[in-house]
């Protein structure tokens, strides 16, 4: 099997590169496919008291040409996750894209760029029941990064990559429910807490994100690979004429089956 099929591929959330262009028919284009499933962990304290972790499904594809790759991948909540916010109880589901373009520098050192759009649908009801609101937490825009490979031979390909990215955010909010001891609990300025915000609420999110993948070949035209990557980003909006800076955190594991074509 020619290493350059299976080591370009792009695995789910994470660029590997290719690991030895020896061989490598430059005038050819390579296709490649796979699925994974895994699970998908949001971390957005200012607006959850939990944290929801999504059982994923991915699918995605390919492409790659002489010294240059094209990655697409599509991931979705198999099921609703039991969320939780003060007095409010819910379901919530999500989706990711990822669309990425990358070109080989040296056998191990790669850059990429690309682009993704998430959505985080989120169905809240009162622990006492009753009243219902829904909610979601969309993000797309840019990213910018750069991987790094270790050849193991036929143990397979260890990435490392690193990327910046500058999104949009676009969400649709409704206020907390409180009690009568919490109402008026709002910061010392005087203005309201960010989880009492309502209505479309738009801002601008940066962060970096970090990951490692390992492929490990299966045979002429299948591999095995395992991904890790964690997104660490900040949400900055203003309503009103008042700023707010709020964290999120993704993280997202996976394995699955990659085949050529």
């Amino acid at each position: 099997m020619n290493k350059a099929y299976w080591s370009s591929v792009f695995i789910v959330v994470a660029p590997a590169v290719l690991a030895d262009g020896a061989g490598f028919d430059a005038s050819t284009i390579q296709w490649a496919g796979g699925v994974s499933a895994g699970y998908t962990r949001l971390d957005f304290p200012q607006k959850l008291d939990s944290e929801p972790t999504f059982a994923s499904a991915i699918v995605f594809g390919a492409a790659s040409y002489d010294r240059f790759y094209a990655t697409l991948s599509y991931a979705d909540s198999l099921a609703d996750e039991k969320i939780s916010e003060e007095e409010d109880i819910g379901d919530a589901s999500r989706q990711d894209i990822d669309l990425s373009l990358g070109y080989r520098l040296t056998d191990n050192w790669s850059l990429f760029v690309g682009y993704k759009d998430s959505e985080t649908d989120v169905d809240f009801v009162s622990r006492e029941g009753g009243f219902k609101r829904d909610e979601s937490y969309q993000q797309d825009g840019f990213f910018l990064g750069a991987s790094y490979s270790i050849d193991f031979a036929s143990a397979g390909t260890l990435s490392l990559n690193v990327a910046y990215a500058e999104l949009d955010s676009d969400n649709r909010f409704a206020a907390d429910i409180e009690d009568e001891d919490e109402e008026g609990e709002d910061s010392e300025e005087g203005r309201p807490e960010f989880d009492d915000l309502s209505g479309s609420v738009s801002g601008d999110v940066d962060g970096l994100s970090y990951g490692i993948s390992w492929q490990m070949p299966l045979g002429e035209e299948m591999a095995f690979s395992a991904n890790f990557k964690v997104n660490d980003y900040e949400e900055t909006v203003r309503v009103g004429g008042v700023g707010y800076s709020v964290d999120q955190t993704i993280t997202f594991f996976n394995i699955g089956l990659v085949k050529i074509f």
